[in-house]
């Protein structure tokens, strides 16, 4: 396979931190593509044309620092066009467009973290929100259908320090979320509450970012984390109980080839359709990873690699676009486009 550079993007003036990628509900077509970055604004990108043109810029007097992240929400109400976006400055914003309208207004601003917020993301259901922050809580807010109201439904705290990252699984209700404190946890609704129910040891680090694979009834649940200690780990859940007091139990399955990066793994997406993992990370590189044995051999390899991707700069996310495109951002305040031949 082949990396191949489409499209360069220039519309932030610092760091790219966040993607996030709004399709299709019926034909799972990519729409729109909106980013956050450090000069506190957030971008909106047409996919659906060649040129990749600005679709809009967000209203930037909202947030008062960085835009950490971004995350269309999904089975909106009519078709509205919603999005999240957390700060530094403690708040997530919610946007909202309807069809007619020429312009996203601000629907709401959720309050409630004492400090930066990191990441956020939608479930699969569009219900929930989940946030992180540098005061070391995961919030999980349910969404009205307006996405004008938003109640916290619990407040979740396991982790012992800075939490960097929230990954919803892509269609049932389980969420990971990442830590300075190296692990992993998972988190299920369990008797009208949230529980933690698996805490992921293996990193000697950081832990960055994780994404779940597609989900297949015949397979087991999956998930890939990457740190730090320049690794990235495939971990499989082997033992599934709702029990509050047993939780659940998982394996790391693989270590993906360690050549891949030679330092700080900051990003990577598993693609739900064709099993593929990208990654990313302050060595510069794009690195695509393919599972070569069966579903169970722990055997991957690298398919494709792109050094310097963003020139002599760190690269902060990917993304991907669809089965043979992804999305990169970097320090350099560029936001790539890629297919992979």
């Amino acid at each position: 396979m082949e990396l191949k550079l489409k499209k360069t993007i220039k519309e932030h003036t610092k760091s790219v931190w966040s993607l996030s990628i709004k399709k299709n509900e019926i034909t799972g077509q990519p729409l729109l593509l909106a980013s956050g970055s450090s000069d506190k604004q957030v971008k909106i990108h047409s996919l659906t044309s060649e040129n990749f043109n600005l679709y809009e810029t967000l209203d930037s007097t909202v947030h008062k620092k960085t835009i950490s992240s971004v995350s269309w929400r999904p089975k909106t109400l009519n078709n509205q066009l919603i999005l999240a976006a957390s700060s530094f400055d403690t708040t997530t914003s919610i946007w909202g467009k309807e069809e007619e309208e020429t312009d996203f207004e601000l629907l709401a601003l959720i309050e409630g973290h004492e400090n930066e917020v990191k990441s956020c993301q939608w479930s699969h259901n569009g219900r929930y929100l989940a946030t992180c922050s540098r005061d070391k809580s995961v919030w999980i807010w349910e969404a009205d259908e307006f996405s004008e109201e938003f109640e916290c439904v619990a407040v979740l705290q396991e982790h012992d320090q800075d939490i960097k990252n929230v990954s919803w699984h892509p269609e049932q209700l389980m969420l990971a979320t990442s830590s300075y404190d190296d692990t992993v946890k998972i988190y299920i609704p369990y008797d009208d509450d949230w529980e933690c129910v698996a805490n992921l040891e293996g990193h000697k680090g950081t832990v960055w970012c994780s994404s779940f694979e597609g989900s297949d009834e015949s397979s087991s649940t999956r998930l890939v984390t990457c740190s730090d200690d320049s690794t990235l780990l495939v971990w499989e859940m082997i033992k599934e109980n709702v029990d509050e007091e047993e939780g659940q139990l998982w394996e790391i399955q693989a270590q993906l080839p360690d050549h891949g990066h030679s330092r700080q793994v900051y990003n990577c997406s598993w693609n739900v359709k064709n099993g593929l993992i990208a990654s990313v990370g302050a060595d510069g590189r794009l690195v695509i990873y393919k599972e070569t044995g069966g579903r169970d051999s722990g055997e991957w390899s690298i398919v494709a690699e792109q050094n310097d991707a963003h020139s002599v700069y760190e690269i902060n996310c990917v993304i991907w676009v669809d089965e043979k495109t992804l999305a990169t951002g970097g320090d350099d305040g560029l936001i790539k486009i890629w297919s992979l031949n």
